[in-house]
């Protein structure tokens, strides 16, 4: 089963899209979050864009307009969230809502039964088929680890969309090469600093070189896959396709 025969695009609610707020702020704090901590309807959109680190509202504008798929105005935008702390995320997340459509599974049958795993896994597996993965040899059996090195943001936004507040915490481990790069910085810089205090012209002048290697080796090898990435409690597909439909809130 392939395309969109697998799910139907509905209209989002205001408490879908707070959902995938939700998700985007545990992706980006990394850590299970307490419940008052979490964003909420009355989040202002300054307290938004601090705990989410977001750009401006400009910037956010364009930046959900793409994600969602909609045509919200500049003026919209500005209407919307400024004053940054006399507006609220109640009424970001209404605006979206009322232009936004979000993947809802279809109906798959198994031996003559509605399953809703099955249902899950089969809109996923369109999902992530129209956004140019190969899933030609996915299954419900297939481990997510490879998948989830080489389209990370791909299965992000798969899950987050067909289960708004359901993503899972995920650990990523860098590749070794952009670790690496990242200690050479830190020697270089310690190696500056310490030539600078200690009057030892040729310290400063390492530390220079090696800061400069480091750098540029962070930028060649940023662009590599992670050595590991998972979602915390999943192993397979079927795993997250069985979270999807279960409808538990992981938060």
């Amino acid at each position: 089963m392939k395309g969109q025969n697998t799910f139907a695009e509905t209209s989002a609610s205001p408490e879908q899209v707070l959902g995938i707020f939700r998700d985007w702020q545990r992706l980006e704090l990394g850590r299970c979050m307490r419940e008052r901590d979490l964003l909420s309807f009355t989040t202002t959109v300054s307290g938004w864009r601090a705990s989410c680190d977001l750009q401006g509202w400009q910037e956010l504008g364009v930046a959900l307009n793409k994600y969602f798929g909609t045509t919200v105005s500049k003026d919209e935008w500005r209407a919307t969230m400024k004053p940054e702390k006399k507006k609220y995320l109640r009424d970001v997340c209404a605006l979206i809502a009322t232009r936004a459509k979000l993947p809802t599974p279809g109906d798959q049958k198994v031996f003559g039964k509605p399953c809703k795993p099955a249902s899950s896994f089969f809109a996923l597996r369109s999902c992530l088929q129209l956004a140019g993965v190969d899933t030609a040899h996915l299954r419900p059996s297939t481990k997510l680890d490879s998948c989830l090195r080489l389209h990370t943001q791909d299965v992000i936004e798969a899950v987050t969309k067909l289960a708004p507040g359901k993503m899972p915490q995920m650990a990523t481990k860098f590749n070794w090469r952009h670790r690496l790069s990242g200690w050479v910085c830190l020697g270089g810089l310690l190696t500056l600093v310490a030539g600078g205090i200690l009057e030892r012209p040729e310290w400063t002048v390492v530390g220079c070189l090696f800061l400069a290697l480091g750098f540029i080796a962070v930028t060649v090898f940023s662009n590599l896959p992670p050595s590991e990435v998972r979602l915390e409690g999943l192993e397979t597909f079927g795993d997250l396709s069985r979270m999807i439909a279960n409808g538990e809130r992981n938060l």
